[in-house]
């Protein structure tokens, strides 16, 4: 779950490239601190090996971290902003906001298919559509991962965020109810299945457009 990955923030020079350069070389990765209870925000570094294991994949959440500070209690921290170097598409900046265990944060967890959908059994292709979610929570509950069930999916047939299943007590947050995981239905079975129930595509195309009115002449 969240904040499980704990992470050793040391203090840095602040608004000094050079020194961020240096600190990057030598495999830091330089951070801002900020949030309640601190008196301004907070120039640290924390070494990149170890934020780059908890971000791209442990057991909790990606945007959760406990930020360890010399002399200090460790910190709860979210994940704000992060700034990607477009070259190499490493991470050399980030920004966590200190936060409260015991109030909800809203933060993106990435969906994963379980199941095997009925349609994929008929023939259709399973095919992944959002694949992250927004979702609000006590830090303590928010999963790495949300798994969404597509076992009921038949041929053609969409599965979209509101119909995943929370764990605990998650709440869901979102703007559009995106789909999630759908089967697609392919040509040749489409086919296939118009010629089984004597569908023709001429005839198709007629029933789409309704029947045909007889002109007659007006005298």
């Amino acid at each position: 779950m969240g904040l499980n990955d704990t992470l050793i923030a040391k203090p840095r020079l602040a608004k000094s490239s050079n020194h961020a350069t240096r600190l990057r070389n030598g495999g830091q990765l330089p951070i801002v601190f900020y949030g309640q209870g601190l008196e301004n925000a907070k120039s640290l570094a924390v070494d990149y090996a170890a934020f780059k294991t908890a971000f791209l994949g442990t057991e909790g959440n990606r945007f959760l971290y406990t930020l360890s500070l010399e002399d200090q209690e460790p910190s709860p921290a979210l994940l704000k902003d992060y700034q990607v170097d477009p070259v190499s598409r490493k991470v050399i900046h980030a920004d966590f906001q200190k936060i409260d265990p015991a109030k909800p944060v809203t933060v993106q967890v990435p969906v994963t298919l379980v199941g095997k959908a009925a349609g994929v059994e008929r023939g259709g292709q399973l095919q992944l559509g959002q694949r992250e979610i927004t979702v609000s929570g006590l830090p303590s509950e928010i999963p790495a991962t949300i798994e969404a069930d597509v076992t009921p999916l038949g041929l053609g047939q969409t599965m979209h965020i509101s119909q995943i299943k929370l764990p605990g007590n998650l709440t869901l947050v979102r703007t559009a109810d995106l789909p999630v995981a759908m089967v697609a239905v392919p040509k040749g079975l489409k086919a296939e299945a118009d010629a089984a129930s004597g569908v023709t595509p001429g005839a198709k195309a007629a029933e789409k457009k309704g029947p045909e009115k007889k002109k007659t002449d007006k005298k």
